[in-house]
């Protein structure tokens, strides 16, 4: 399965000055910001009277038409700019306003002789412009599909909603699968049955497809399994995840539903590995994952060990078009509501002193790519996500500099239309500026 990637963290701009302001009064930068904004259009273009030369040798005239048309199919026109911080006339950070409620972070810089071309510019992931969690509930109920959302503050085990929707509907979710795994892991170590610091080997048997790196690399490598569980999280390796599950044992991660008070357990019985599913989703003949679905739990485990585990590696090619498979049969499955109890299990029983604790801590080293986080309001941001055609989950321990605790946690699920990951991931950045 594929960790959470940002919407689009390639170019922007933006301009301090409004489009009625006197030209005379704008810097070189804030010139040329005011004319990018007017890029996001239907027919974008024009590009040499803006861009340096050597800026088209880079980034194409088609890469360019390809950003700005996604940005406006999403946000819609940019409609105002600000300075947000001057570097000097010829450079500067920009905020970019959108006529549907966003904003995007932008820097740029543009030659110093005139005529002042553009030589560098980035686009930040957008953000909402809500002003409450309510509003972003809102914004997500808009998506095509099923969606659901769940902010609560923490409180021993208890849970107090902030914002829920749809907090008890189970969703396929990804990787996010993977918090199962390392609560299982959490579990063991505590009971002094493991320790972090075991050393295995890598086994050919529990190799993966991408993403993450260890399926590249050598056959009986030693790791140790706070290693595994580090890549599992923090770059959703689907070998390390592999690993551990076939360390752990099936039934044991089975346990952590429970252990966790999943709602509906049996929606993830047999619990699959990644490459079970990829297997199920892309085994040359497509026959597989009828034979599977059309079995009860005790005759998918039988079809799991006999069949599925004779399908070569190297012939599973799941998704091949790139939509949606399965989504709503063959996955792994939790509500919101289940994934904000597993984080505030983990946030227990990670405590200072614990022998689980260091697995806190492999859950803060990725919080998420591309989002700008707050660090003035939050001391702690744990995270997995998870994605696949028509399948996206953010799920979120904090702990603020106050020293209270959230779960958050974001699904959303469509077989019909590619998902626009960037208008979650706004939702989220936004979130974590106005949860309180």
């Amino acid at each position: 399965m594929k960790k959470i990637i940002c919407f689009i963290a390639i170019l922007t701009i933006g301009s301090s000055l409004s489009f009625a302001q006197a030209e005379k009064s704008q810097t070189p930068v804030e010139r040329r910001a005011a004319e990018v904004c007017a890029q996001f259009r239907q027919n974008p273009g024009d590009y040499e009277r803006l861009f340096a030369t050597e800026f088209l040798a880079k980034i194409p005239a088609a890469q360019l038409t390809a950003i700005f048309t996604q940005y406006f199919s999403q946000l819609g026109r940019c409609t105002t700019t600000k300075v947000s911080k001057a570097q000097s006339e010829n450079a500067a950070e920009f905020e970019f306003r959108f006529e549907k409620g966003f904003r995007v972070q932008v820097n740029i810089s543009v030659n110093a002789p005139a005529p002042n071309l553009i030589d560098s510019l980035w686009f930040g992931n957008p953000t909402s412009l809500a002003s409450s969690l309510s509003d972003l509930t809102n914004e997500l109920k808009t998506l095509p599909g099923e969606t659901s959302i769940l902010v609560a503050r923490l409180s021993d085990e208890s849970m107090i909603p902030l914002v829920a929707h749809n907090t008890d509907r189970e969703l396929a979710i990804g990787s996010a699968f993977k918090l199962f795994v390392l609560t299982e892991l959490a579990r063991e170590v505590n009971a002094n049955e493991r320790k972090l610091s075991d050393v295995v080997t890598l086994d050919d048997s529990a190799y993966s497809l991408p993403s993450g790196t260890l399926q590249t690399w050598p056959r009986g490598s030693p790791v140790t399994l706070h290693t595994l569980a580090a890549f599992m999280i923090s770059i959703s390796d689907n070998s390390a995840a592999d690993h551990l599950m076939k360390i752990l044992g099936r039934e044991r991660v089975e346990s952590a539903l429970a252990e966790t008070k999943h709602a509906k357990p049996q929606m993830d019985m047999p619990f699959l590995s990644t490459l079970e599913l990829f297997k199920l989703k892309g085994e040359p003949t497509h026959k597989a994952a009828e034979q599977y679905l059309s079995l009860d739990v005790n005759g998918r485990r039988k079809f799991l060990a006999e069949q599925i585990a004779r399908v070569k590696r190297e012939d599973a090619k799941p998704y091949p078009d790139g939509k949606p498979a399965y989504i709503d049969r063959i996955e792994w499955f939790a509500s919101t509501s289940d994934l904000c109890r597993v984080m505030n299990w983990l946030r227990q029983k990670t405590e200072a002193g614990m022998p689980a604790a260091p697995l806190r801590d492999v859950l803060a080293i990725n919080p998420g790519s591309g989002l700008n986080i707050p660090r003035e309001r939050w001391s702690f941001i744990g995270f997995k996500g998870g994605s696949e055609p028509g399948v996206l989950n953010m799920t979120y321990l904090l702990r603020s500099t106050t020293g209270q605790w959230y779960a958050m946690s974001i699904s959303w699920n469509d077989a019909q239309s590619p998902l626009e990951i960037g208008r979650v991931i706004a939702i989220v950045q936004r979130a974590l500026q106005i949860i309180e």
